[in-house]
């Protein structure tokens, strides 16, 4: 005979069916909770740290400048009386406007041009005013090099990129526009033609050895530059007429344009500086 389960137990057992379907929604809800706001906490995260870091960023510019500019030198065949600083797109646009001139022409015209030029590279402390550093990478007639104007300890530092080692003297405040202005001039420069005194002043400098020991005097930006070269004080030359090889000459110059003239160190022993090195094993 087929015995059936009594009617309670059917019904406990449907209860019980009714419970955990109950809990089980519960606990998926829960869960899909948990990871909604997991997500929007992860979200707000990468928001909020995005923001942070794109201030940091956006701070990090502004404390620190970089940019270029075209600094026109003086010759016998151009005369700078407007002394332009013209950026790269305006040279070029002026001679695309030549639509009568062949492309040879223009590229010879753009030579031209360019020989006229030396090109600066800038890194200005915006946030505490305290260094500028110019780049001159290339020019006619002298070496490349890296000015450092430290305006904590009033020195300026050259680093010889050739002969790998570096010059300190006393910062000129006279020709060495401080940071801010600087870089309010070079702006100004960016917009356009602008009233710049390009004259040349010209600095016979001697170097003095021997290098110095103690980097501490040169202040921060400039020990740091110079860390692995050695380094000579410069002091003004003030005896009489130096006698010297073309060749020497061109090769001992180092120029710089810092806001006022375009002011040129010409180093009068750098020959006797080499011949000491090699003599010491001075690198």
């Amino acid at each position: 005979m087929k015995r059936y389960p009594p009617v309670e137990d059917a019904e406990a057992q449907n209860a019980n069916l009714v419970f955990f379907n109950a809990k089980a929604r519960r606990v998926s809800t829960s869960t899909t909770l948990c990871l909604l706001l997991t997500s929007l906490i992860v979200v707000s995260i990468g928001i909020i740290g995005g923001k942070y870091l794109y201030d940091q960023y956006i701070s990090a510019q502004m404390r620190r400048f970089r940019g270029y500019a075209q600094i026109p030198l003086p010759s016998d065949e151009v005369q700078y009386s407007r002394s332009r600083i013209l950026p790269d797109s305006a040279l070029w646009k002026a001679l695309a406007d030549d639509d009568d001139t062949d492309d040879d022409s223009k590229a010879d015209s753009f030579n031209n041009i360019m020989k006229n030029y030396f090109r600066e590279d800038f890194e200005i402390d915006m946030d505490e005013e305290k260094y500028e550093k110019i780049d001159v990478p290339d020019f006619r007639d002298g070496r490349s090099g890296r000015f450092i104007h430290d305006f904590n300890t009033n020195i300026t530092g050259i680093i010889d990129i050739t002969g790998n080692r570096c010059f300190v003297m006393p910062l000129n405040r006279g020709n060495v526009l401080p940071p801010r202005s600087l870089f309010d001039l070079i702006h100004k420069m960016w917009d356009g033609y602008y009233k710049v005194d390009t004259q040349i002043v010209r600095e016979t400098m001697r170097v003095v050895t021997p290098p110095l020991k103690d980097l501490k005097e040169v202040g921060a930006y400039i020990s740091k530059e110079c860390e692995h070269r050695p380094v000579y004080k410069l002091e003004k030359y003030v005896g009489g007429v130096v006698k010297r090889s073309a060749d020497s000459h061109m090769e001992a110059k180092f120029i710089q344009f810092s806001g006022n003239k375009i002011t040129e160190f010409d180093i009068m022993n750098l020959d006797e500086l080499k011949n000491y090195e090699e003599e010491n094993k001075i690198h």
